[in-house]
């Protein structure tokens, strides 16, 4: 079918001959429809076009698609205007979002179905002041019976789980799952998979997993994660053929899109890929349990202040896939320590990890992205593989996880000659912008300023860092900010501050331990013994050797603050169980 662009004589002049229905007007503006919605305009730079816009979203050509879609959107048509939000929201930026926020309240003047998209735009921003506005907007969709709405209720307890006090998040994925829209079958696998040391629900993932993983391809790391702890590597090396076959065949197709729908972001099996090979070789509790990794081996000496980020630089074998083991829990279960260990202990699969690395490099430049991202975080891996080289070309283009792991290559990694601190500082700055990396890029920022990388301390600065990564969820950055004030080089002891951080840490599940040095006891007179067998190495909780030291106006001070802070973000993500993956199969 041709395309045609009317002018407004023109198009007056026939619509008064011959009443032709297929021209319309909008605002005084001549419009000429296409197949149901797609649309072109007059007296506009380009031509804008919807379809083509939708188009052009969907192909990842943003530039195209914001070209066409947003003069359409200025001129009043609100399928451009959600249209154009998608767009934006797929860009992944800060500034991308609160666009997409406006001109989401714009379509909604005329479109009330786009009042669950931008619910679940407001959901994302974590702000409990949001929530009277949430909840009206999920109060008018589910009077229309908007058939999603079970999606939105799902995320709105996954970003604020303290709401969910009567355990609603269950039964409302349970009865996701048996819609017929794949939608709602993603986002309650995502509770299972965000939920999953609670009730049946580790169970519920896998068996749901196996039956939807062509609906859902991150199931594919689900299952090999099942598979890696219990140590079923046939069953594994058949997955990963099977992930890399499908992962392969949906990046070369196109996903439809329907701007009615609530917005979903393309399914990325770049990043699917990479998340696969880090599923190789990766640990519960990973970012949890990062520190311990960090200072399993330290100089006690060097103990007063642990890093916060684990980089993976430990292969398998030699501390990566440690399981910490609770020797207590294990007697009580009638097993050794070492028996409860051996038991929780996953595969050490370092070489399909490099095998899909690998076949990540022939994929094309988006996958070779991918694959230097997971190597800088396990560098152990891909060894023969230039990083920087492969990163640098996404990292100026914008890619946010490129940006970031040239940061983490650049200040810290064992895979370049030089370290370039400062260059990886400006980097982590860029990386603010972006919506995927902010949260970690505030706790990278808070600990360079708290340690003084650029000059002296500025705790100040720091605790600014800190505390939005803190209250966005990050454990590690309550715990951080807590460590800062015991007693950092540059920066004043504050113990109301540490008791505050202290008790949030521990409210995520990662109680502090300060490790000192003590006298060792003994019987009889010993002399001339070495120094290293004068001392021994304690733990000590945190918040007991804090409280030690503080008065009781102090601690009900510090109590009174615990209560505000908590009251920002009253849960914290919890570790899991170390043998969570390799429980039995449900029957």
């Amino acid at each position: 079918m041709k395309r045609f662009v009317v002018s407004v004589a023109a198009a007056s002049a026939t619509a008064l001959l011959v009443g032709c229905s297929s021209v319309g007007f909008n605002a005084g503006l001549p419009v000429l429809t296409k197949g149901g919605d797609g649309l072109l305009i007059s007296e506009t730079e380009g031509l804008p076009d919807l379809e083509r816009g939708r188009q052009a979203r969907i192909s990842g050509n943003p530039e195209q698609a914001l070209k066409d879609l947003k003069p359409l959107a200025e001129r009043g048509y609100p399928e451009a205007m959600i249209l154009l939000a998608s767009t934006y929201l797929d860009g992944g930026l800060v500034s991308g979002r609160l666009e997409a926020e406006r001109w989401y309240r714009l379509a909604l003047k005329t479109r009330p179905e786009v009042g669950l998209s931008l619910a679940k735009l407001l959901i994302g921003y974590g702000k409990r002041d949001l929530l009277p506005e949430i909840d009206a907007l999920i109060s008018v969709a589910d009077s229309r019976g908007d058939e999603e709405i079970d999606s939105v209720r799902i995320q709105r307890y996954l970003q604020f789980p303290d709401l969910d006090q009567n355990n609603d998040g269950d039964r409302i994925a349970q009865r996701a799952l048996k819609s017929n829209l794949p939608s709602l079958h993603i986002q309650a696998l995502s509770w299972f998979r965000n939920n999953i040391a609670v009730g049946s629900n580790v169970a519920l993932l896998e068996s749901n997993c196996r039956k939807l993983v062509k609906e859902d391809p991150s199931c594919f790391i689900d299952l090999a994660h099942f598979y890696r702890y219990r140590k079923e590597r046939e069953s594994l090396d058949k997955l990963i053929d099977e992930a890399l076959v499908a992962f392969a065949a949906g990046s070369a197709s196109v996903r439809p899109a329907d701007s009615a729908r609530l917005y979903a972001p393309p399914v990325q099996y770049v990043t699917l890929s990479g998340g696969l090979a880090a599923a190789m070789v990766d640990q519960i509790n990973e970012e949890l349990d990062d520190e311990s990794q960090q200072t399993a081996n330290a100089n006690p000496a060097d103990l007063d202040f642990e890093d916060d980020d684990f980089e993976g630089d430990v292969p398998p074998g030699t501390g990566a896939n440690d399981v910490v083991v609770d020797d207590k829990a294990a007697q009580q279960q009638g097993k050794a320590p070492a028996d409860a260990a051996a038991e929780t202990q996953a595969l050490q699969v370092v070489d399909l990890a490099d095998k899909i690395l690998r076949w990540m490099l022939k994929q094309g430049p988006d996958f070779v992205t991918e694959a230097a991202i997971t190597a800088t975080r396990y560098p152990f891996l891909l060894p023969e593989l230039d990083l920087e080289a492969a990163l640098k070309p996404a990292a100026n283009a914008g890619v946010p996880a490129a940006v970031s792991a040239l940061a983490d290559l650049l200040f810290s990694s064992t895979r370049i000659e030089q370290r370039r601190p400062l260059e990886a500082i400006e980097l982590y700055r860029k990386c603010l912008g972006y919506t995927a990396t902010e949260l970690r890029a505030n706790s990278k920022l808070g600990r360079i300023y708290a340690l003084g990388m650029l000059g002296n301390p500025d705790p100040q600065i720091a605790m600014k860092y800190y505390l939005k990564s803190a209250r966005a969820g990050s454990t590690q950055a309550y715990a951080s900010l807590a460590r800062m004030f015991v007693g950092m080089p540059g920066i004043h002891i504050n113990r109301v501050n540490a008791y505050v951080f202290a008790k949030r840490s521990a409210d995520g599940g990662k109680p502090l331990v300060q490790r000192i040095r003590k006298l060792k006891q003994f019987k009889t007179i010993q002399l001339n013994l070495p120094p290293a067998d004068m001392f021994d190495i304690v733990q000590i909780k945190l918040i007991d050797q804090i409280t030690t030291d503080m008065t009781t106006a102090e601690i009900a001070q510090a109590e009174n603050l615990y209560k505000l802070e908590r009251a920002i973000q009253p849960k914290l993500k919890q570790p899991l169980p170390a043998d969570i993956y390799s429980r039995g199969r449900p029957q």
